[in-house]
């Protein structure tokens, strides 16, 4: 007999809050608290499978103290999404289940107690030669500091252990002075724990320009799903963080830098007349292209035109938009003060363009909200949207079989680089060995998913 740990995606289900009781009988009976159903859209889930010597299943269970922690992330602390939490415990009771641990057992010595133990293993991933079982540094930062909260929560519930499963210690950290400092900088002290990864690889590209490195996939995902799904922020008023939504003009900026290697300038100039409905052929081929420049109103840098290419459902997406109340309001009040002159795309509700500096405000309230989904600092700019289509780009031209050279040659053309060393950059990240966990799951996808919006 052998166990393996497996994880299963749910979506879409509604959670109520079971009440026990007993019956007239003195039999337990389950009934509901009197609520509003929680939904929940997504969440993946652990469970050990034991299997007979020929592979069948014989018992499937859930593995109910880390499936209620998810849960509890989910309907008590209000996450949205507990991707990353789920990954990083399904690594640890996988961890666990080959060598025969168990999660609440803490022995006398520190080294023997599981946390520690894994605490060793993502290390030593960390610093793999090997592709396929390599983790990188910020993978395994992120994955001990997951299960350092779940035991968290376990201790905070009252949970017995016979030792500790981590102790706490004070770190010194180095921060930008406010306004009124006289010093650049101050130290603060934060509270952390000793279970600490101080993995060498934190997921910089050595050599690459900051501007010019891609988000990963994981984070791609994550932004994906603040843009388009949840399109929620979060602002700062009045020196206190509040969470606000994010207005529909910004996730069709931010989707259009990423998925057609705009700038900043190109977007926010990007012209009402170059959206149109795409015919049949396009939705099928899959994109459209266009031709921007100074001719049609869009500031490219230098004043050069270049051809663009656009996925052809965000710009169905783009059109849709076009065609309701809201873009029609504010494209009626620019044109009333700027007559016989093309409307930008992008308005604001008093009918003015917006400016680069409203764009990288709202990118920063993305960014909070970002850090605070995959529990560490985003530390993204918005340029890196544009790298992201350029390094995803080319590696769906080349795994589609088409040379390294006419890729980069294309990729440099519809990115509008006056040099080919920009795109090298893009070509060292593509082939740039991906971790184990990265690959499991690592499809670098061209094609804009036909996803609704709401407004």
């Amino acid at each position: 007999m052998t166990i393996e740990i497996i994880s299963y995606q749910l979506k879409n289900f509604e959670f109520r809050t079971p009440v026990p009781g007993i019956d007239a009988n003195g039999e337990v009976q389950v009934d509901y608290a009197n609520e509003k159903p929680h939904l929940i859209s997504d969440i993946t889930l652990l469970y050990s499978l034991q299997m007979d010597d020929s592979g069948n299943v014989v018992e499937a269970k859930g593995i109910d103290v880390a499936n209620n922690y998810l849960m509890h992330l989910m309907i008590n602390r209000d996450h949205k999404c507990v991707s990353l939490q789920s990954r990083a415990l399904i690594h640890f009771f996988a961890f666990l289940n080959d060598r025969q641990m168990r999660w609440d057992v803490m022995p006398y010595r520190q080294n023997k107690r599981p946390t520690y133990q894994f605490k060793k293993h993502l290390e030593a991933l960390s610093r793999s030669r090997e592709a396929e079982s390599k983790l990188s540094g910020k993978t395994c930062q992120g994955y001990m500091r997951c299960v350092v909260n779940f035991y968290r929560h376990m201790i905070a519930k009252g949970h017995p252990f016979d030792n500790p499963p981590f102790e706490h210690e004070i770190m010194a950290v180095n921060v930008q002075g406010g306004y009124s400092s006289m010093s650049a900088t101050r130290s603060i002290n934060v509270q952390t724990t000793d279970l600490r990864i101080k993995a060498a690889n934190t997921g910089r590209r050595d050599g690459v320009p900051n501007k010019l490195i891609s988000l990963s996939k994981f984070e791609w995902d994550e932004l994906d799903f603040v843009l388009r799904k949840d399109r929620r922020i979060i602002r700062n008023i009045n020196g206190r963080e509040v969470v606000g939504s994010l207005a529909i003009e910004f996730s069709f900026i931010f989707l259009l830098m990423r998925y057609s290697g705009l700038r900043r300038e190109e977007v926010v100039t990007f012209r009402a007349p170059l959206v149109f409905r795409p015919a049949a052929d396009q939705i099928k081929k899959g994109y459209v292209t266009l031709r921007i420049g100074p001719f049609c109103g869009v500031e490219t840098k230098n004043g050069t035109e270049r051809e663009i290419e656009i996925p052809a459902y965000l710009m169905l997406k783009l059109h849709e938009y076009a065609m309701g109340k809201r873009y029609i309001r504010r494209r009626s009040m620019y044109e009333k003060e700027n007559s016989g002159v093309d409307a930008p795309f992008f308005l604001n509700n008093r009918g003015k363009q917006f400016s680069s500096g409203t764009l990288n405000a709202r990118w920063g309230e993305v960014r909070k909200m970002m850090t605070n989904r995959i529990g560490r600092q985003f530390e993204h700019k918005p340029h890196n949207l544009r790298a992201t289509y350029g390094v995803f780009r080319l590696y769906s031209l080349i795994d589609a079989g088409v040379s390294q050279s006419d890729a980069l040659t294309l990729i440099q053309s519809k990115m509008g680089h006056s040099d080919i060393s920009s795109t090298l950059h893009y070509l060292k990240q593509v082939q740039e060995e991906a971790s184990g966990d990265e690959k499991a799951e690592h499809v670098y996808e061209f094609l804009f998913d036909h996803e609704d919006f709401e407004l």
